[in-house]
């Protein structure tokens, strides 16, 4: 048996499922920073500071909390060997968040936000082209992360823990003829966290500067492969599984620049380090099986104007660009694109302590031939690129300023 095949086969469940939708990592922190493009690095405007930079957590003076969901809605086309048109559509996701800033004595200020990190899904049609590679793929995440920052002067510091809980299954039909069914599913039982480090500096009184790093988390999944065929060919068959996945560090910079009254701006870049995710190593009942997926690091660019365009409210639109994360890979479970993020929101403060905001966005995704093996016994190396690819997202997020 060819072990490269059979590590696509076996490996391709643990990460397909978000990376096609947003790059795998999530962004949606609340409605507000989400229209911003995540260009609040310098300057906190609600409690999801906690999760764009910790320094800013001084900039709120009252106890903040911050409560939403984001909903997201990925699907293309996917064409394989030059000649099929099939689906990726996977359908609505829910992203709920919750974000609390209290400000303490002598300069320091606590946070505490529960978001998704990681996530979302692919589902591509039953009986495609490429079913035995994958079928149908979930992973869903979330991160608990209390933090503490500190103001001294002009400057500010902010540190904090991020545990995470991820969880994973993910469906594969290795053999149509003979009705032949794959089920991977594990989770790391919320045992594996990393830590974050931001700082804020005021140049001016409207202009600041702000920089963030977040380390890699090493997750350990544990699980089950389930493996559901006839008789004849040995059949239904159950092992325990376990990989260790590296989530990559980042780093962000970026500033906020109140122009005039009513004018501001963002901007912010990132890098994040995608390539410590190299070659996953499965252990399926005592058998390793290596998956390569050779990854690039990314660059994230993002630039948010807005306008207070009356008294209680304000309009938000922002342009994001992130580069293709694929590298010579072998699997389906991220069709290469670089992507295009456009958002569109609205605040209102109904009252002084009350904050209303909605926001809707979408990311285009600008395909790429990649390659992939249709699961353990198809020795053909198959090349398939996905176009029309587009995810909708929508979101509503309240803010209490107590």
């Amino acid at each position: 048996m060819n072990m490269k095949k059979e590590a696509m086969f076996a490996g391709v469940a643990l990460t397909s499922a978000a990376v096609f939708a947003s790059g795998f990592g999530l962004y949606e922190a609340s409605s507000r920073t989400y229209a911003m493009g995540g260009a609040a690095i310098g300057k906190a405007v609600d409690a999801s500071a906690n999760f764009h930079n910790p320094a800013t957590l001084t900039d709120l003076t009252n106890v903040t909390v911050t409560v939403g969901v984001m909903t997201e809605h990925p699907r293309a086309r996917i064409k394989v060997d030059g000649k099929s048109s099939e689906s990726m559509n996977p359908g609505v996701f829910l992203l709920p968040s919750f974000q609390l800033a209290v400000p303490l004595w002598y300069g320091f200020s606590f946070g505490l936000g529960v978001m998704p990190e990681y996530g979302l899904g692919s589902a591509y049609d039953d009986g495609w082209s490429l079913c035995g590679s994958s079928e149908e793929t979930t992973v869903t995440s979330f991160s608990v992360n209390p933090n503490l920052a500190w103001k001294i002067g002009d400057f500010s510091i902010g540190a904090g823990l991020r545990f995470l809980f991820f969880d994973f299954e993910q469906y594969s039909t290795p053999s149509k003829v003979y009705g032949v069914h794959h089920r991977l599913k594990g989770d790391n039982g919320m045992g594996d966290f990393g830590y974050q480090v931001g700082m804020k500096y005021d140049v001016m009184d409207n202009f600041a500067l702000g920089l963030v790093y977040k380390s890699l988390i090493v997750v350990n999944v544990d699980g089950k492969s389930e493996t559901d065929q006839p008789i004849a060919l040995g059949g239904n068959s159950r092992v325990p599984s376990r990989t260790d996945l590296e989530l990559p560090q980042s780093i962000t910079g970026g500033f906020n620049w109140d122009i005039t009254d009513e004018w501001h701006l963002g901007g912010m870049v990132a890098w994040t380090q995608w390539s410590s995710i190299g070659t996953l190593d499965f252990n399926l009942g005592g058998q390793h099986v290596p998956c390569v997926l050779n990854w690039n690091d990314t660059w994230r660019v993002g630039l948010a104007p807005s306008w207070d365009f009356a008294e209680d409210w304000t309009a938000i639109m922002s342009y994001v660009y992130e580069n293709d994360c694929c590298g010579d890979q072998e699997s389906t479970m991220l069709p290469a694109a670089d992507r295009h993020m456009l958002s569109w929101g609205l605040c209102w403060n109904c009252w002084s302590t009350l904050e209303i905001a909605v926001t809707y966005g979408m990311i285009l995704m600008d395909g790429k031939d990649s390659q992939s093996y249709n699961g353990k016994n198809d020795a053909t190396l198959h090349h398939y690129r996905a176009y029309r690819g587009i995810s909708h997202a929508v979101g509503l997020t309240l803010t209490y300023r107590f």
